[in-house]
């Protein structure tokens, strides 16, 4: 593995991690897809894993079954932390914040994704790390930036997608914005973001031997997928509306039912040829040629008929097939896969080795989504298991800062290492139960 890890773009990169949920976390398991030594710094006075003893049968974990270390087997968690390695310390301490910044002095990178202000708490913020080394690269990526009157607003992926204006065009018009799906685009953005931006730096201090401050706002760097929306907006004033599945130059546009049980197919037609060839397709030629139907403008304003007529032909029949014979004569259709056995088992996403079969020694066996991209070095993908909890405490403080047994020890008695999360650290922190706030 180490001569394969040679070959990637990041190898001889150590990044320092402190990260939770989905944004930093992802930037991390990029920047360790391309051969970067992440270590992601964690601590049993707080923890980011899941509930300590969750209910027997809880979901998101392997067989729904929580086992004695759930902090080790947690879906979520462990979906976006592969390649890494873990240590704990209490950097709320003056001795575990020593140990970071002499792990800092021997590193390139460190990435948060904590609120404003956090880094800086601790000691750590980027004036007292690059007085340690001076080309490190520190990126803090809160929800609003490290500037500006919404800097200290606390926030999570629904409410940045709710401040970047895409929760007010998501969904259907005639349903309320209470009924959107919580799926927040917006982390994954800014995971990718923050791995481009560092990126970026390295090949600079490459170049300079300079290192610098990266300060970036998750929403900023989701509102340019919005880029026609505010353009729209600037040209005519006017607001966009929800759209559900509908666009305003296809017609049909959609998602139709199929045969089985909540099975669909995504149709486009994006020009008239497409569509009298969908009508061939369908054996209902003459629709062609309907007046409610014969132009785009006329199947916009009839677009409820136009989806019947396509529903009645896809509903007796397998979606993959539908998408199928559409695509045999260039019409864009996809089947809807389920996020279970239709896209483990799509035969496209299989050929591309897309998802690996991982050994975790806690979680089991299972199929993980893998690397975004195949390079073209030849080296293999990298996907090493989610590290347990301070997995790696040993490994990287005595191997790489040459602490000593009984240092090792004295840090485990103190708390400010280990591998089990205290009591409350699942709620907010050890310290903040004490409080009871």
């Amino acid at each position: 593995m180490k001569s394969e890890n040679a070959k990637r773009p990041l190898a001889g990169i150590r990044a320092l991690e402190l990260a939770e949920i989905w944004a930093g976390p992802y930037c991390g398991a990029l920047l360790s897809d391309m051969g970067a030594e992440v270590v992601k710094v964690e601590s049993v006075q707080r923890i980011s894993r899941g509930p300590i003893k969750p209910s027997p049968g809880a979901p998101g974990y392997p067989d729904g079954e929580p086992g004695e270390r759930p902090w080790n087997r947690s879906a979520n968690f462990n979906v976006l932390n592969r390649n890494k390695q873990s240590i704990t310390l209490d950097l709320t301490s003056t001795e575990g914040v020593e140990v970071f910044k002499e792990f800092a002095s021997v590193s390139d990178v460190v990435f948060c994704n904590s609120a404003f202000g956090v880094m800086e708490k601790f000691g750590l913020g980027y004036e007292e790390l690059k007085q340690v080394k001076p080309d490190l690269i520190v990126l803090f990526m809160p929800g609003y930036g490290n500037t500006g009157p919404y800097k200290r607003i606390r926030s999570m992926g629904m409410s940045i997608d709710a401040v970047s204006g895409h929760s007010s065009l998501r969904g259907y018009p005639d349903l309320d914005l209470e009924r959107l799906s919580p799926v927040h685009h917006p982390d994954a953005v800014g995971g990718v973001m923050a791995a481009f931006a560092l990126c970026a730096a390295i090949h600079n201090r490459a170049r300079t031997g300079k290192g610098q401050f990266i300060d970036i706002s998750q929403a900023e760097a989701f509102v340019p997928h919005l880029g026609e929306v505010f353009l729209e907006y600037g040209l005519t004033g006017e607001p966009r509306e929800r759209r559900g599945n509908r666009h305003p130059a296809m017609a049909p546009h959609g998602a139709y039912p199929c045969r089985g049980e909540d099975a669909w197919v995504a149709i486009s037609a994006r020009n008239e040829q497409e569509w009298r060839d969908l009508c061939q397709v369908m054996g209902l030629p003459q629709l062609a040629d309907d007046p409610r139907f014969s132009t785009l403008e006329s199947r916009l304003n009839n677009a409820d008929a136009v989806d019947a007529e396509i529903a009645r032909w896809t509903s007796g029949r397998d979606h993959r097939e539908v998408a199928d014979i559409l695509q045999a004569r260039g019409i864009p259709a996809g089947p809807v896969l389920d996020c279970n056995i239709d896209t483990y088992d799509d035969p496209h996403l299989q050929h591309r080795d897309y998802f690996q079969t991982i050994v975790h020694p806690d979680a089991g066996t299972h199929l993980l989504s893998g690397p975004m991209w195949k390079s073209a070095n030849g080296s293999k993908p990298r996907h090493e298991p989610a590290p347990g909890l301070g997995q790696h405490n040993n490994q990287v403080l005595e191997e790489v800062l040459g602490f000593t047994a009984d240092k090792m020890k004295s840090l485990e008695r103190e708390n400010i290492i280990g591998t089990v999360p205290l009591e409350g650290s699942d709620m907010g922190g050890v310290r903040r139960v004490q409080r009871g706030v």
